[in-house]
């Protein structure tokens, strides 16, 4: 028998004139089983099974002492203790369901969801992508990320270093890409935004952030230090650009030696086609559908800004190979008839 309840049904529904075998049909059982459970006088008992890989004593004691010391002791330490010291022969598995049934449930702080009115927030972040193409060489890229909090509208820009000066600008590229500047833009504790911390553990913004967003006419706002989940909307879109959009570059035709100019505008496309098509599950809105609504909420940038930023051209990373041009040159293919090879060779 499966459970008790079903033994009580059976007995319940037989005291009502229900036959073995329709009894049988509708709970999917064998008839005998079903019969031998009903005339059955008391309710039936299973022998307790035999756990071989269970804690004696002097190993229960010893788990309990580690664990009052030390609660977030990982447990292949408390395993290796036990293997070594106490004999105790079951494998890691069979030990680590009885750890988490003795390790104290530790206290975290409960998270708060958190919705922005139009224009007034947006985060930002970096995300190290991997090794990518760049010109004629693989070399690390990153992703500067970048996303309202009301609309959830996404923003990517790509670089080769994590430089303050190198963050700062594609930051202003992404709040370009957004729309315009918000009220506020959060951010962690990055070197490139941040020098240090006060005594009661304040962030101290670098100088070169204030003053960039005193010209943009913006908050600069630091989210507390180990918390991540404060800036939870561009840790969300971090993921999405691994998980997602990494993927789906994979499937596009890229150049032969990409540029970041190239990777800027296929993260471009990629918001466009995919995220602001769908509706998202917190908002339950259509995420172009609500940058639009917030996007005349935004400042525009200075131009000033901008002019700055177009100043210096996108550079391509190039090896020491051979020269491109000569390079397609040998790349091309031409088709001649067989009756001139033959002529030739006579």
């Amino acid at each position: 028998m499966q459970c008790e309840e079903i033994g009580m049904s059976l007995r319940v529904l037989r005291s009502h004139g229900w036959s073995i075998t329709a009894l049988a049909r509708e709970f999917g059982l064998n008839w005998r089983t079903v019969k031998r459970e009903v005339e059955s006088e008391a309710r039936r008992h299973y022998p307790e099974r035999a756990k071989p890989t269970a804690l004696t004593p002097a190993q229960l004691a010893h788990v309990q002492r580690r664990l009052e010391v030390c609660p977030g002791i990982r447990g292949t330490i408390v395993h290796g203790e036990l293997v070594v010291d106490y004999g105790y022969q079951g494998s890691y598995p069979a030990f680590a369901r009885q750890l988490r049934r003795l390790r104290p449930a530790l206290v975290v702080d409960p998270e708060i969801r958190f919705e922005t009115a139009p224009g007034r927030q947006a985060q930002a972040d970096w995300a190290h992508v991997g090794l990518w193409s760049l010109g004629e060489r693989l070399v690390q890229l990153y992703g500067m990320v970048a996303i309202l909090g009301y609309s959830r509208k996404p923003a990517f820009r790509f670089a080769t270093d994590l430089t303050r000066q190198t963050t700062l600008d594609k930051l202003v590229w992404c709040l370009h890409d957004l729309g315009g500047v918000p009220f506020e833009t959060l951010t962690d504790r990055d070197p490139a935004f941040c020098v240090g911390q006060t005594g009661d553990g304040k962030a101290i913004l670098s100088a070169e952030w204030v003053d960039l967003c005193s010209v943009l006419d913006m908050v600069p706002k630091a989210c507390r230090p180990y918390r991540a989940q404060t800036k939870g909307k561009v840790e969300r879109m971090v993921r999405e650009l691994k998980e997602g959009f990494l993927p789906w570059l994979t499937g596009q035709v890229m150049p032969q030696q990409p540029t970041l100019a190239d990777y800027d505008r296929f993260a471009q496309r990629w918001v466009e086609e995919v995220v602001c098509q769908r509706r998202h599950r917190t908002t339950g809105k259509v995420v172009g559908e609500a940058w639009e609504e917030e996007r005349g909420l935004l400042r525009p940038l200075p131009a000033r800004v901008l002019a700055r930023l177009e100043v210096p051209p996108l550079t391509v990373v190039t090896g020491s190979g051979p020269d491109p041009e000569q390079r397609r040159l040998g790349e091309r293919v031409e088709v001649r008839d067989l009756a001139e090879y033959e002529e030739a060779w006579g």
